[in-house]
């Protein structure tokens, strides 16, 4: 049963934002040798933490350390696959769309095993169809929408033929992207929160550590409006997710948003294949 009661929702808010503040805001403040201790300790807290609530009899509080524990796992896994690892060159197309499938796919993956090795089901979060019209109709008309405004801004120059050249990276970058934040600010953790309050609190909870994980971007001059930017569309996409129960129509809209972020900096930049 929901509690909804204000401490619920002040210690669910604390937690996960600490969580991300440490594993993206301030990630780059941080030296490597920290960060990775940080993390550990961290999912040994959380560990710990899953067996003080299993002893307590306290169910959902037992979820919520658990999702945690597994997104401090992920970062902690995740920070040993670096550019350097796989060789790539951040001043490539490829380079930096491969950068971003690689973070994208190993803690996607991480999160998702650790989720069905628990025993939860792919529906708990959203990886289903849900409903699947409502879902593709939303998804692929915000996508489409997003794309003819990046084509069509007056202010943007692109090279001749450089979208042609670089289609693929972007469309690698934005996908890879969205399914990863999706999944790790949204889906895994809005079931989770439902059982603490009510859905428009989970949503702007997630949203308000969305925003706040966004703080350290250095692609806009201002970056407190980009933070509220974040903080709208974080909270559009959490509604879509719980109205269509699946991950696909914010996902394809978070992806279409990505793409009035990356294709001013790969033309800006003369980024090439």
């Amino acid at each position: 049963m929901k509690s909804n009661n204000p401490a619920s929702i002040i210690f669910s808010f604390v937690f996960i934002l600490a969580v991300f503040l440490l594993n993206m805001t301030l990630s780059g403040l941080i030296s490597g040798s920290v960060l990775l201790l940080t993390r550990i300790l961290l999912v040994a807290v959380f560990g710990a933490a899953i067996i003080v609530f299993q002893i307590l009899k306290q169910p959902n509080a037992r979820r919520l350390a658990f999702t945690l524990m597994i997104v401090n796992l992920a970062f902690f896994i995740v920070s040993f696959f670096t550019i350097g690892f796989w060789g790539l060159n951040l001043e490539t197309a490829k380079g930096i769309a491969f950068a971003k499938l690689s973070d994208s796919v190993i803690i996607s993956a991480v999160l998702i095993l650790a989720f069905l090795v628990a025993g939860y089901k792919l529906k708990d979060i959203y990886l289903c169809r849900g409903k699947p019209g409502a879902g593709l109709i939303i998804g692929l008309l915000t996508f489409v929408l997003m794309g003819f405004l990046v084509m069509n801004n007056p202010d943007q120059t692109m090279q001749e033929g450089f979208l042609q050249k670089n289609i693929a990276w972007i469309l690698i970058f934005v996908f890879s992207n969205a399914f990863m934040e999706e999944l790790l600010f949204r889906g895994i953790f809005l079931k989770q929160l439902n059982n603490f309050m009510k859905p428009i609190w989970s949503i702007l909870l997630t949203s308000l550590v969305f925003a706040s994980a966004h703080l350290q971007v250095t692609y806009t001059p201002d970056i407190l409006f980009f933070a509220g930017i974040t903080l709208v569309l974080g909270a559009i996409w959490g509604f879509l997710m719980q109205y269509t129960k699946s991950i696909i129509a914010s996902m394809f809209f978070h992806a279409g948003a990505d793409l009035l972020i990356i294709v001013p900096i790969y033309a800006s930049f003369g980024v090439q294949g």
